[in-house]
């Protein structure tokens, strides 16, 4: 279904069913181009940004109700003293009743709503090991959090919205001790960063394709060139690696994966106070059954790479050891009592894991005609999977050298 872009009316008149005291004169819309997925836009009050208005993306999130229901059991799960001692949060959301914490339009989109954070920063990329400090302490902690509490914990909230907030806790509370990953948590995206899935996708895609083999555009006064058959041969090589560490990772828990992981732990999915090194987790749209290494592989992927993930210039794009090494010693620190001889094994390959699942994600939708990643030219997502590849590359031979 094709979802026709909101008027800022429209807009204002969704945050005012939020909040329905508010003065919608006061307010102004103005849409953000960050993010690959969802529709974001930032609301300002009286001229001063207050909010992020956001529209789910049901195309790529088909079971927008059970990332509805994730969300509320994050929030049951995270105690106020997670803000005082563990220095992470989730960001805040102002519930639509206390029955939804999210808006259905007449279209059955679902909108929500978050307070805007001003003296919070995001980084595209690490800009120092401060930061590779911070960003690995706050994803190994909200891995820990999400392992080791029980679902029947209540949080106790201090925000503007305590009372909604409150309200629909009540009614939406979660009655069961029972393990969180198979019993609250379920999939919002099947076999996410399953290597078997993205395989099977670009086989599919690739038999498909009727395009040219070597391609060539100019961005920005840059000559790319992209070799797709030299690209295959190279995806082939490695996956039997990548399959086996799978089956090894899921064959713990019969076939599936046995722990909680964000599954989308990059850099840029944090903000990072500068006053206190606190941290708010972002995206918690695949907070699902995953496993550890993916969120290690994936913080370590957005953390050592030295340019943006479309940079042009491969020259830029290299990997920061000093940064690997810090931040990988952070995450571990916080998760080591959930670390099995299984992920042992495996964790000197989980950031290599991780950069190919992604080249191979942006080349797949390359293929399939850039559907699933926002693009601002045709070629986009080769930049994007060449850059990962390139850094792929990087990896292996530090690792495995």
């Amino acid at each position: 279904m094709s979802i026709k872009k909101k008027s800022s009316s429209e807009l204002i008149h969704k945050v005012h069913s939020f909040i329905p005291e508010i003065l919608v004169d006061e307010l102004e819309v103005q849409q953000l181009g960050l993010g690959h997925i969802h529709e974001s836009y930032l609301i300002q009050q009286s001229g001063t940004p207050t909010w992020i208005l956001q529209r789910i993306n049901t195309q790529v999130f088909t079971k927008p109700e059970q990332v509805e229901k994730n969300h509320q059991a994050l929030i049951q799960l995270f105690k106020k003293e997670s803000i005082e001692t563990l220095r992470i949060q989730l960001p805040e959301v102002v519930p639509y009743s206390a029955e939804s914490l999210y808006y259905w339009d007449a279209d059955h989109q679902p909108w929500r709503l978050y307070t805007f954070y001003d003296e919070h920063v995001c980084y595209e990329y690490c800009p120092s090991l401060e930061i590779a400090h911070n960003a690995g302490r706050a994803f190994g902690r909200f891995l820990k959090v999400l392992n080791q509490r029980n679902a029947n914990q209540r949080i106790k909230l201090e925000h503007k919205h305590e009372l909604k907030i409150e309200k629909y806790l009540q009614k939406n509370s979660l009655h069961t001790k029972a393990n969180l990953t198979t019993e609250v948590f379920k999939p919002t995206l099947e076999a996410f960063h399953s290597i078997h899935q993205r395989a099977h996708q670009h086989h599919a895609a690739w038999a498909k394709y009727h395009g040219p083999l070597h391609l060539s555009t100019q961005q920005e006064s840059q000559d790319l060139r992209f070799d797709l058959v030299a690209w295959n041969i190279n995806i082939e090589k490695y996956l039997p690696i990548f399959l086996s560490m799978e089956n090894a990772l899921s064959s713990e828990n019969g076939g599936s994966f046995a722990q909680l992981s964000h599954n989308d732990a990059k850099l840029s999915n944090l903000l990072i106070c500068p006053k206190n090194k606190s941290a708010i987790i972002l995206d918690l749209d695949t907070v699902m059954p995953g496993s550890l290494l993916f969120d290690l592989g994936d913080g370590l992927r957005s953390i050592t790479t030295s340019a943006k993930e479309d940079e042009l210039d491969l020259m830029k794009v290299r990997m920061n050891w000093v940064y690997y090494q810090q931040y990988q010693e952070s995450f571990l620190s916080e998760v080591s009592s959930l670390i099995t001889e299984v992920d042992r094994r495996y964790i000197h390959l989980a950031c290599s894991y991780m950069t190919f699942i992604m080249g191979l994600r942006f080349y797949t939708d390359f293929l399939n005609g850039n559907l699933y990643y926002s693009c601002n030219y045709p070629e986009h997502n080769l930049v994007r999977a060449r850059n990962q590849f390139h850094l792929f590359h990087q990896m292996m031979e530090e690792t495995n050298g």
